[in-house]
C-alpha cells in the first residue's frame, strides 16, 4: 500500500513526457526569439515530424513508381529538413521544403510514360497543395503567389510536351488546384493582418508600460527641479522689486511653468496629436530653453534627408531633449551655446548634443549615465539616467563622444520606425 502512491506518480509522471513528447520534438530553436518567426519554426518542425511519421507508411502501402523508392527518398530529405529546422537557419529550412514538396509532382509525372485521370489527381492535388499550405505559413504573400503561379505554368507546359498526359483532364484538375490555392492564400492573407495588428498593438502596450515606468521618475526629478526653479525665481522677482531684471526673473518662472505643465499633459494627449517629428520637437524645446535658461543659444542644423522625411518617436523622447537642455545649463557654465545636428546613416537617426562648456569631468565619465552620477555639485545625478532610460525605450543609443568643441557631446543613435 505504501508503494502504490509513489507508482502512481511514477506512471503520471511518464505519462506527462509522452504527451509532451510531440511539443519537445516541434520545440523551434532557442536561438529565434521573435514570436511570428518563432511560430513559424514550430509549424514547419510540425510538419516535417509529421511527414517523417507518415512517409514510411506510404512507402510500405503504396507501389514504386517506375522502380524508384519515392517515400524512401522523401524520408531521407525530410530528416535533414528537420533537422536544419531545428537550428537558426529556419528559412534555408522552409525553402527547402517549399521547393521539394513543388518538385515532387513534376518529378513522378516525368517518369510515368501514362496517367490515368484518378493518378493525375493524386499527384496534382496534393503535392502543389501541400507546397502552397507550407508558404502560405513560412513565405510572404507575392512569394504564395509567385509560387502558386510557377506551379500552375509548369503543370500546363508539362502537359503540352508529355504525350502521356490527358489535356481536358489535366486542366480541370488545375482549376481546381487555383481554387484551393485561392482559398489558402487568403486564409493566410487575413490571419497575416490581423496578426500584424495585433502584434503592432502589443508593441504599442508595451511601449506605454515603459512610458509609464519611466513618467514615475520624471514627475519626481523634472517637477522637483522645475518647482525649485519656480519658487527661486519667485524669491529674485521679489528681490528685484522695480528693477529690469525682475521681468527676465518672471520669463524664467514662466517657462518653467509652462515645462511643468507639458509634463502633466503629455499622458493626456490623444495619439492623433502625437504627429510632431523630431526636427520640430528639438526647435519648441530649444526655444523654451533660451527663455527659462538666460544666455543659452539653441542652433539646430539637419541635412536635407531629414528635413524632406523627419521620422517621429514617443511622447517621452522630447523630454529627453529637455534633461540635456537642462544638464547644460547647469553644468556648461554661463551663455552656454548649444549645437544640435541631424543626420541619416543607412536606418539610424543619429543626433548629435552638444555645447561650448567645460566638458566632463575624467572621473565621471565611464558611470555617466548611472542613477545618482552628477556632473557638478548641484546636481542630483538623474537627468543624463532618465535621458538614457527615455531613449533606450525607443531602442536608441545615447554616448559621450569627442565633439568638434571643447565642450561635452552626446551621441544619440534612434531607429528610424516605420511602424509607429
Amino acid at each position: 500500500m505504501r508503494d502504490a502512491k509513489p507508482s502512481l506518480v511514477t506512471i503520471g509522471g511518464l505519462f506527462k513526457r509522452i504527451l509532451d513528447l510531440p511539443l519537445t520534438l516541434t520545440r523551434p530553436s532557442p536561438t529565434i526569439i521573435e514570436g511570428g518567426l518563432r511560430r513559424r519554426a514550430r509549424f514547419l518542425r510540425t510538419a516535417l515530424f509529421t511527414a517523417l511519421c507518415v512517409f514510411p507508411i506510404l512507402q510500405i502501402t503504396s507501389d514504386p513508381i517506375q522502380g524508384y523508392p519515392i517515400y524512401s527518398i522523401l524520408v531521407i530529405l525530410v530528416a535533414g529538413f528537420y533537422l536544419l529546422s531545428g537550428t537558426a537557419h529556419i528559412r534555408l529550412a522552409s525553402i527547402f521544403a517549399i521547393v521539394c514538396s513543388s518538385c515532387i509532382p513534376f518529378f513522378t509525372i516525368l517518369v510515368s510514360p501514362v496517367w490515368t485521370y484518378n493518378g493525375l489527381a493524386m499527384q496534382i492535388l496534393t503535392w502543389p497543395v501541400l507546397a502552397v499550405l507550407l508558404g502560405t505559413q513560412l513565405i510572404s504573400l507575392k512569394k504564395q503567389m509567385i509560387l502558386a503561379g510557377g506551379i500552375i505554368v509548369g503543370l500546363i507546359l508539362m502537359a503540352n510536351w508529355h504525350t502521356g498526359i490527358p489535356v481536358g483532364p489535366l486542366i480541370e484538375l488545375v482549376a481546381v488546384f487555383l481554387a484551393i490555392t485561392a482559398l489558402l492564400i487568403m486564409t493566410s492573407f487575413n490571419q497575416d493582418y490581423y496578426s500584424t495588428r495585433l502584434e503592432r498593438s502589443n508593441r504599442r502596450l508595451e511601449a506605454r508600460k515603459r512610458e509609464l515606468e519611466i513618467y514615475t521618475s520624471l514627475l519626481r526629478h523634472d517637477l522637483g527641479n522645475d518647482v525649485q526653479m519656480i519658487l527661486g525665481g519667485i524669491e529674485l522677482s521679489q528681490i528685484a522689486n522695480g528693477e529690469p531684471r525682475q521681468a527676465a526673473f518672471l520669463e524664467s518662472t514662466y517657462a518653467a511653468a509652462q515645462r511643468m505643465q507639458s509634463l502633466l499633459h503629455i499622458f493626456s494627449i490623444s495619439e492623433a496629436e502625437l504627429d510632431s517629428d523630431i526636427i520640430t520637437v528639438l526647435e519648441k524645446i530649444g526655444k523654451r530653453a533660451e527663455i527659462a535658461f538666460k544666455g543659452m543659444l539653441v542652433s539646430i542644423k539637419a541635412t536635407d534627408e531629414v528635413h524632406q522625411n523627419p521620422p517621429k518617436y514617443g511622447r517621452l523622447i522630447a523630454i529627453a531633449f529637455e534633461n540635456l537642455f537642462r544638464n547644460t545649463s547647469q553644468h556648461a557654465g554661463d551663455d552656454p551655446n548649444v549645437e544640435i545636428s541631424l543626420s541619416w546613416t543607412v536606418d539610424t537617426l543619429e543626433v548629435k548634443f552638444g555645447d561650448d562648456g567645460p566638458g566632463i569631468d575624467p572621473s565621471v565619465r565611464e558611470n555617466l549615465f548611472e542613477k545618482g552620477v552628477s556632473t557638478g555639485s548641484e546636481g542630483k545625478g538623474l537627468g543624463l539616467y532618465l535621458a538614457k532610460t527615455i531613449i533606450e525605450s525607443e531602442n536608441g543609443t545615447i554616448e559621450l563622444i569627442k565633439g568638434e568643441t571643447p565642450g561635452c557631446c552626446f551621441l544619440i543613435k534612434l531607429p528610424i520606425n516605420g511602424d509607429e
